[in-house]
């Protein structure tokens, strides 16, 4: 199936799909916020420690990826081969 400007497939409509799942990001968003500001207030020494969990795991993801970016771009890395994709085929 052909894709039209937009990227999607040819006749595929992904208007209310999109809709329903924003109306869902908004409603989990909310009730998140709700049980986070319930336990900042209920229990801020356990809510200290998620938070600090929560810091500690995003350092962490930005370290891998930071050491994976280097290695990608530094010198060294794979070697390629080009394909040109434009060229006929041999026969």
């Amino acid at each position: 199936m052909a894709d039209d400007e937009s990227g999607q497939p040819a006749g595929a409509d992904f208007g209310p799909l999109v809709d329903e799942v924003r109306r869902f990001a908004l409603a989990l968003g909310g009730r998140a916020l709700e049980y986070g500001v319930r336990l900042r207030e209920q229990n801020p020494e356990v809510y200290g420690h998620l938070a600090g969990a929560g810091s500690e795991l995003l350092a962490a993801y930005r370290a891998a990826v930071s050491g994976h970016e280097r290695r990608w771009a530094g010198a060294g890395h794979a070697e390629t081969e080009h394909i040109d994709l434009d060229e006929a085929p041999d026969k």
